[in-house]
């Protein structure tokens, strides 16, 4: 795809940084992230994205092929990671459509891989890879939502690639039918990442902020209120919520309410999540 010439260009120098550093990652997690056109690899990057979610056999498909070929031919990103060592092998689907104001924002809709893959950086990868096919294009932002409960998502999206928080949605999406998610509240938050600039660095000391939310003996949520001279505060929730939803859905549930009382209350009230510490734990200044 050929960028619009009424577009900015983006610095010769910046793209030349992100070709190296999507090579540099594509090289670690031997993958390579090549577009995708065809029916047929339309219908194995719907199944993938079915194996990732856990859908069942109800009919539904968290993709549909055939949506996933119209968002090609109509120029969206739609791409698919490869292991090197077998070139055939689907390992990763990442679609992306473009987003207000047109031509400057890419929302990037969905990425997943298979489970076997995670933790090999498979997903920095085609991240970045995505970021050098929107930089070649003009494009300078990128977004996207994530459930904010899921620590080591939280962890990659702010200290990985250096995201800014745009918003909490709370019950997004209502009510998902797919393994991950059903049963829950679909709250995400909304990030978005400047693909032009090198990643913020925090500007919060983890020892200096006040523990607004925690678990207590139990495991259970606890809120606190935040003194009135307080600079930093921190979030605490569960390091693998998907595993609690396995173990008690309405302990998972109530940690759902207070992480989402407590960030949409900070937020409202002008602070700014600074970052997210591996393991679970957001990290909040007021300007």
């Amino acid at each position: 795809m050929s960028a619009n010439p009424e577009l900015r260009t983006v610095d010769s120098e910046i793209i030349a940084l992100a070709e190296d550093e999507y090579a540099a990652a594509a090289e670690t997690a031997r993958i390579e992230v090549r577009e995708i056109h065809t029916a047929d690899e339309a219908a194995k990057a719907s199944l993938l994205l079915d194996e990732v979610w856990n859908v069942d056999e109800t009919g539904t498909n968290v993709f549909e092929p055939s949506l996933i070929i119209a968002f090609a031919h109509a120029g969206n990103y739609v791409s698919a990671a490869y292991s090197v060592d077998e070139p055939d092998e689907m390992i990763g689907v990442t679609i992306g459509f473009f987003g207000q104001p047109l031509g400057t924002v890419m929302h990037s809709h969905i990425a997943g891989v298979r489970h076997q893959i995670i933790g090999r950086g498979a997903g920095s990868a085609m991240k970045l890879h995505q970021r050098l096919w929107c930089l070649n294009l003009g494009i300078t932002e990128m977004t996207w939502t994530f459930d904010p409960l899921v620590a080591r998502n939280a962890y990659f999206n702010f200290q990985r690639l250096g995201v800014g928080m745009v918003e909490y949605l709370e019950d997004f999406y209502g009510q998902m039918r797919d393994g991950v998610n059903s049963g829950q509240a679909s709250d995400r938050m909304m990030v978005s990442w400047p693909l032009d600039r090198p990643a913020r660095a925090s500007v919060v000391d983890p020892g200096s902020a006040f523990p607004c939310l925690r678990a207590d003996e139990d495991g259970e949520p606890l809120l606190s209120e935040v003194p009135k001279e307080t600079e930093f505060v921190s979030l605490d929730f569960p390091s693998d919520i998907e595993d609690l939803r396995g173990q008690d859905a309405e302990l998972a549930s109530r940690w759902r309410q207070a992480l989402r009382t407590a960030l949409t209350g900070l937020v409202g009230d002008g602070w700014v999540v600074d970052t997210c510490l591996k393991g679970g734990t957001y990290l909040l200044h007021h300007p």
